[in-house]
Parts: C-alpha cells; structure tokens; sequence
C-alpha cells in the first residue's frame, strides 16, 4: 500500500468548569467543540486553514473514544491537504494509551490495513493515543517514499477556557508544519 498518513490537526477540548490535571479522564474530552483560534507557521506548503477548520466531535466508543474531524493529510506528490478524520480508540492494558480500534467503522479503516497494529515497514500507519495529566496526545508514525519516517503528533491541552490545541508533522526530525490553535465547547 502506498504511504498515506492522516491525523488530526485539531485537538480536542473540555466543558465548561476547569478540570484539574489530576482529576483529567477521557470523559472530560467528550462533546462538540468550535476553533475559535488558529495559526498556521510560515512553511512553504503549510495549508490556508480558518479557525472553523478545528471544529470537531469526541464521543464515548465502547469503553474509548471517537474524534471526527478535519485531518492534514500528504498527497503522493507531497501536498498538505485538508480530509475528513474518523477514528475511533479503545483502551488498551497500558494505563492511559488506547489503540486504533478499526473494528468501528472507522474512514482511516479504509484508508489503511490497520492503523492500530499497522507495521509502518508493509506500507501500513500505526496510530495510538494517549492521555496523560490534562493533555490527549494522538500519533501517527509512517514510512515516507523515501524510506525516512513521518510522525505526526497532535495534542489538546485542557485550559480553564477550553482547550490549546498544537499539531506537528516530523520527517526525519525536521519539523515540516505546526498548526495551533483555540477550541472552546459547543452547546451543553
């Protein structure tokens, strides 16, 4: 299969009243959240994006969770585009860590073999998330065309207003893009 990756370049956000980092669970992540802020660095390819690009949904997916999304993604020629991101996590024995669960539907399901036990040296994207303290981190590592690797790494901070978001791509340890951004909670 042909290198592909996609993950989130938004991030996620809490409710209203501030949760203590101790005090953080996944549960704290679930809702419809609105970007209100979004910056994108000066990088030759970087992707025109406004700050409704961030908007998102986090539910509650069988004991995990689901984010559905607007996601970057790099074209065979290399171009940063923006794609729908669907995909769902269940926990795994590890505290805190929660695996691509393609058994949900999830649109990466058929984008990629399996993302949650991808072996990036068969083509495949291996994505995993993790929670610790007051941030949910969420990662994608593949094999570019060139043999290098290419890590994205997209975190949601929780804020006493919402939520700080930042999103990296790496290849080769060079930082390609960084997204950052606001979201605040939709509704109740």
């Amino acid at each position: 299969m042909g290198w592909r990756h996609v993950l989130a370049a938004s991030a996620l956000l809490v409710g209203s009243g501030a949760v203590s980092a101790a005090e953080a669970a996944i549960e704290n992540f679930f809702g419809e959240w609105r970007g209100m802020e979004v910056s994108v660095d000066d990088a030759e390819d970087a992707p025109k994006l406004s700050p409704s690009d961030l908007d998102m949904a986090i539910s509650e997916e069988d004991g995990g969770f689901r984010i559905r999304a607007l996601a970057l993604g790099r074209e065979p020629d290399g171009t940063l585009v923006a794609r729908p991101f669907d995909a769902a996590f269940a926990p795994t024995e590890t505290p805190g860590v929660f695996a691509f669960d393609p058994g949900t539907g999830s649109l990466l399901s058929s984008l990629f073999a399996d993302p949650a036990v991808g072996n990036p040296l068969e083509g495949d994207t291996l994505l995993w998330a993790r929670l610790q303290e007051d941030t949910l981190h969420v990662y994608s590592l593949a094999i570019d065309p060139g043999g290098g690797f290419a890590l994205e790494h997209s975190t949601g901070q929780l804020t006493a207003d919402g939520m700080a978001t930042r999103y990296e791509l790496r290849s080769q340890n060079d930082r390609i893009v960084t997204v950052e951004g606001h979201l605040e909670r939709t509704g109740d």
